[in-house]
């Protein structure tokens, strides 16, 4: 899950404050605004094809979506947390949160 939320937040870095780029980007994803807050938030994958329209969209080589690492990631998705000692510890705590949210949302 957290390649999925690194992927995310970095696509969504890229469009952030950029309404017609996200608009376009639904558009060749064929995607509702809804599902790309969900691939901002970790909780969307991507096929490699719309990988590749992601980057072409963006003018980013696809190995700078993937490769992408950001440690505070976790900062604009939890607002209450505080930094943690370990990229692993983060990562476990997150990965519980979204099955948390999983769950709940699937109980709705």
């Amino acid at each position: 899950m957290a390649s999925l939320r690194d992927l995310g937040y970095r696509i969504m870095s890229l469009t952030k404050n950029n309404d017609t780029l996200m608009s376009e980007l639904c558009s060749k994803l064929n995607f509702s605004r809804l599902d790309l807050d969900r691939l901002f938030y970790g909780k969307l994958s991507l096929t490699p094809v719309q990988l590749k329209t992601v980057a072409s969209t963006l003018s980013v080589p696809i190995e700078d979506l993937i490769n992408y690492k950001n440690q505070d990631s976790y900062r604009d998705i939890v607002h209450c947390m505080s930094s943690f000692s370990s990229q692993d510890n983060c990562n476990e705590i997150l990965d519980i949160i979204d099955s948390y949210v999983d769950i709940k949302e699937a109980l709705c």
